[in-house]
């Protein structure tokens, strides 16, 4: 499906650091039922890169301080969809005082599989394309062979443009990413994936390609379809596997990583840093926007005033246009999932009744029926949502764009996954 792109005002902008905010409201993410734990406590100091929050579940990622300062509270605070998450608040003393870390690079080319590895998983990596999955696990093989490394530089999302200035800014840090995560994995093939749209990167990677060390690795430029960037989608369009919903793509010989996580994997091993900040593209409505550099926990409506962005009349939304979260707090801050703040101009959408045209059958890249989510959600049959795959839905949005009787499809979605759920846990 083909969409808007509204990329040209950002894309060529420099990566800007947006300076350090007075307090910093981390979240401790959890995954599944795998939470992290606050290894500090209200009064502490702590230093920039230290462990605040240790991971406790295979599914669960280490946290640490993007600066040093003094831990005002551990509460509750909104996320962006409204629901409350266990938070780290430190007051900033901004004299970036710095844990004591390794420095010698000398032992890089000796690490093992499983030294890179315990590096990733102790730095906190997760993947930073929005899902949050711990980086670790997904690159423990368990001795599956992988035939192909999909590098994900498809950013079919309207508006964002951070892995654009990654990919085009930061291209040596990149492509040495993509050599120590295959270390771990031992590819065949590397293939990185851009978009028609973003086809000058070509020329970008081109003359670092010509060195023997990156002789594996090959530039496959794909369509401008929504979602190309979506993980079964692109694994598709680059191989022409096209895995049952069941299967993981390791197990078919296919490991996929967006760009932004590469490049908190290079930080990590190169430099010891955990991953603190990331870059994210602000942009959308009655603003100019641009692509930033920003600590994790930097609340989003810091982020628009030191910009000078005004949020009236405008929605934010937390990541892209399509399948971002509307903000309901504007003290929301970013996480290390969080790859835009984009501002779409407050509307009075007329909302119909489903007229069963099935264009939301034809354009869903999972092969569902999300107006069936619709209805039984309305109808309060929550268990009947799973009897349609509800799990399998990416939440992709291109069902509700698509839709000419604007049926709340997503909002159905969402809030249906969580009544399933609640219903699950009650009967455990």
């Amino acid at each position: 499906m083909h969409i808007f792109s509204g990329k040209n005002k950002t894309k060529g902008k420099r990566i800007v650091a947006i300076e350090s905010v007075p307090y910093l409201y981390i979240p401790i993410p959890h995954y599944m039922r795998d939470f992290s734990v606050p290894i500090v406590n209200v009064g502490d100091k702590v230093c920039k890169f230290q462990l605040i929050a240790e991971s406790k579940g295979v599914f669960s990622s280490n946290v640490h301080s993007p600066v040093s300062g003094i831990v005002e509270a551990i509460e509750e605070y909104s996320s962006a969809d409204g629901t409350l998450v266990n938070t780290i608040v430190i007051k900033n003393d901004f004299e970036e005082k710095v844990e004591v870390r390794p420095t010698s690079l000398l032992y890089l080319q000796t690490l093992t599989s499983e030294q890179l590895l315990n590096i990733i998983r102790g730095s906190g990596v997760v993947g930073e394309g929005g899902a949050q999955f711990p980086t670790a696990v997904k690159y423990t093989l368990d001795g599956k062979k992988i035939n192909t490394f999909i590098v994900n530089g498809a950013e079919c999302e309207p508006y964002l443009t951070a892995d654009y200035a990654l990919m085009s800014q930061r291209t040596k840090e990149l492509l040495e990413g993509i050599a120590i995560i295959n270390r771990i994995l031992g590819a065949q093939e590397i293939v990185i994936s851009i978009e028609e749209q973003n086809k000058q990167l070509q020329k970008v990677f081109e003359p670092f390609l010509n060195n023997p060390l990156y002789k594996n690795i090959r530039i496959v430029t794909l369509s401008n379809d929504y979602p190309q960037g979506a993980e079964l989608q692109l694994i598709k369009s680059v191989t022409g596997l096209e895995l049952p919903r069941n299967v993981l793509p390791r197990d078919a010989g296919v490991i996929v990583s967006n760009v932004g996580t590469i490049y908190a994997i290079y930080k990590a091993v190169v430099f010891h840093e955990p991953v603190v900040n990331r870059v994210i593209t602000v942009a959308g409505n009655g603003c100019e926007g641009g692509n930033y550099e920003v600590k994790i926990g930097t609340p989003i409506s810091y982020i628009l005033d030191v910009l000078g962005i005004s949020a009236e009349n405008n929605t934010v939304v937390v990541g892209g246009p399509m399948m971002g979260r509307a903000v309901t707090n504007s003290n929301t801050s970013v996480t290390k999932g969080t790859s835009g703040i984009i501002l779409t101009k407050k509307e009075k959408i007329k909302r119909e009744n489903c007229i069963s045209c099935g264009y939301c059958v034809e354009v869903c890249p999972m092969g569902l029926m999300p107006m069936k989510f619709e209805e039984h959600y309305r109808k309060g049959k929550y268990f009947n949502l799973e009897k349609y795959s509800i799990s399998s839905c990416i939440e992709c949005a291109a069902c509700e764009y698509i839709c000419p009787a604007n049926v709340a499809l997503i909002e159905s979605i969402k809030k249906g996954k969580i009544k399933l759920k609640q219903q699950a846990d009650a009967i455990r």
